[in-house]
């Protein structure tokens, strides 16, 4: 077995370094596609766990992950150092559609072969265990994910309708970076706003989160939020958190355009 073990401080700009770390082995030991997508994702979910819930930002706290590669399978280790129990896992129920959270372990639950949630005999914290099985993705067809770690925002205005393509991953800091950029536009006093996701191939939950926070502020201000252009696994992980049917998700920019001019004639 190809085995390596990742250290990070409990501090939000660990998120990225991990992805890419994470992402070079698996990319070293032969794993692609939509295996690696998948693999990246629940780890990114369990790092996300561990940092916000487990050790809870504590910068003197450590996450540790261990990834180990043969020939059948790959597993994934992800320990936190904090003083959680499974009070909270065991009694969650499915996130409400306009719940900002609580959609990671759902996440974890529904793309790993298999999965062990429990106590650390040897840090206190809550470890992880995942497991995927090679055999399931033989074909899968996907192709590799490339995703650049900065998220970066094309704006420009179509009428009344501001546009922003975005390009990079939608993760926990980047979506921070997107709700501040909306707000900025909803504050100038445009409020019919269309994402074109053509250019992300990474949403983790909590890049979902941002964006039902986003659609919640643009509700607060009588406004309309459309999404367009959803690579195949990026439109995958909101059929299985069932947000593609609260938000109003178009094929292409100019499909979900033609739509604001409709509601503007009405």
């Amino acid at each position: 077995m190809n085995k390596k073990v990742f250290k990070y401080q409990s501090v939000a700009e660990s998120e990225g370094r991990m992805y890419n770390e994470v992402k070079s082995f698996l990319a070293d030991s032969g794993i692609s596609g939509k295996m690696m997508y998948n693999i990246l994702l629940t780890v990114s979910e369990a790092f996300t766990n561990a940092l916000e819930h487990g050790n809870q930002y504590d910068a003197a706290k450590s996450i540790e992950i261990s990834i180990g590669v043969d020939e059948k399978a790959v597993t994934a280790e992800i320990i936190d150092e904090g003083t959680g129990d499974m009070t909270s896992i065991d009694s969650r129920g499915r996130a409400d559609s306009l719940q900002e959270g609580g959609r990671g372990v759902d996440l974890m639950e529904s793309i790993a072969d298999k999965i062990n949630i429990h106590k650390s005999d040897r840090t206190g914290g809550l470890q992880i265990s995942m497991t995927f099985e090679k055999g399931r993705y033989i074909n899968a067809g996907w192709k590799e994910c490339n995703t650049e770690e900065k998220m970066e925002f094309n704006r420009r205005d179509e009428g009344n309708t501001v546009v922003i393509a975005l390009s990079g991953r939608l993760d926990l800091s980047n979506g921070s970076k997107l709700k501040e950029e909306v707000k900025n536009i909803l504050t100038a006093g445009k409020t019919s706003i269309h994402l074109n996701l053509a250019h992300v191939e990474f949403v983790n939950s909590s890049g979902l989160g941002a964006l039902v926070s986003i659609m919640k502020e643009i509700r607060i201000h009588r406004g309309r939020l459309t999404l367009s252009d959803l690579a195949e696994y990026v439109q995958e992980i909101f059929d299985i958190t069932q947000l593609s049917h609260i938000f109003e998700i178009f094929g292409t920019e100019q499909e979900a355009l033609r739509s604001y001019q409709v509601v503007g004639c009405n």
